[in-house]
């Protein structure tokens, strides 16, 4: 696996030399860790590319070659001329848990990625300087349990934290791809801290936690539990850890005149005004659809760097 490969060049052992006996070091204050060192956010921006493997209809890092790589830095380099005073990191934002539209033989409504393919993006992004997104779909998979399947891998410095609650159903209540999604804070905070405490445990830096939504939050609605009047039911419970660094993403898709503009509402409304509500999550994220959103226009950097606060992570799927 590559985590252990990665794990191993990174690590050093000294051992006292033959015959040599030990002694004892002077006593020295211990440097105190800080996970802010080395973390994306706040003072990067990210530019991302999303996919399911092998699956070119989701996004352009649905398959790994030098040309996507290209690309991927084309596309970030635009937003880093926009605002030289974030660096940008560019990424990968990779589904690793696919949701499905059968039970499957572990009766979970989706699958994982198998290990080898998701080691290649592993491998790839620490060779390119990437960061990886890794991005849990659950079906009816319990969201912890999730999560703990691909510990080993947030064991790496530049591995973070996707979730898109639209697949998820941790009441076992719908199917993917066939009913809409509700969740609750309560399903996402165990998530939540559990990365928060990754930093410390594993002494790498401050991770980030990226919340994909595609519809209404369910705050101040008569009934929050509908899933067809909202995705996030209570998003104002949703644990405030500064521990991690959450990011509220939109990810609707358009691709008809006048979707630019009701995208920018939603980031308004999901994003800008949540965020001042609740003071729960410090950061925007927003998502573009190359294919699909072509049938209208694309937004262009200058239009994403105009929304308020700036999204600090931008994804491009297809």
């Amino acid at each position: 696996m590559a985590v252990a490969r990665y794990l191993t060049q990174t690590t050093s052992h000294v051992r006292p030399q033959t015959g040599a006996t030990p002694t004892a070091a002077p006593e020295q204050a211990r440097p105190t860790f800080d996970p802010s060192v080395g973390a994306p956010l706040p003072k990067n921006r990210v530019v991302a590319f999303y996919a399911v493997p092998g699956a070119a209809a989701t996004g352009p890092a649905y398959q790994l070659s030098p040309a996507m790589l290209t690309r991927l830095k084309d596309q970030a380099a635009q937003y880093q001329a926009l605002d030289p005073q974030h660096p940008v990191v560019a990424g990968i934002d990779l589904v690793v848990s696919v949701p499905d539209g059968y039970r499957g033989p572990a009766g979970t409504y989706s699958h994982h990625v198998d290990n080898a393919t998701i080691d290649s993006y592993v491998e790839f992004c620490r060779t390119n300087g990437l960061v990886l997104f890794l991005d849990l779909n659950f079906g009816w998979t319990d969201p912890l349990t999730e999560l703990n399947a691909f510990r080993e891998y947030l064991k790496l410095p530049f591995v973070h934290v996707a979730v898109d609650p639209e697949w998820m159903f941790p009441r076992h209540n719908g199917v993917p791809g066939t009913n809409l999604a509700n969740v609750r804070a309560s399903d996402l905070n165990p998530l939540i801290q559990a990365v928060a405490a990754m930093p410390e445990e594993y002494k790498v830096p401050r991770k980030m936690f990226l919340i994909h939504q595609y519809r209404p939050d369910g705050d101040g609605l008569a009934d929050p539990y509908d899933p067809s009047n909202a995705l996030i039911a209570d998003k104002r419970n949703l644990v405030n850890d500064d521990r991690v660094d959450v990011i509220i993403h939109v990810d609707s898709v358009g691709g008809w005149p006048g979707d630019i503009e009701l995208k920018e509402q939603q980031y308004s409304a999901w994003v800008a005004q949540s965020m001042q509500q609740y003071g729960n999550f410090k950061y925007g994220g927003f998502k573009i659809f190359y294919q699909l959103e072509s049938k209208h226009r694309l937004m262009t950097p200058q239009e994403v760097m105009a929304l308020q606060p700036q999204p600090m992570v931008i994804t491009y799927g297809n």
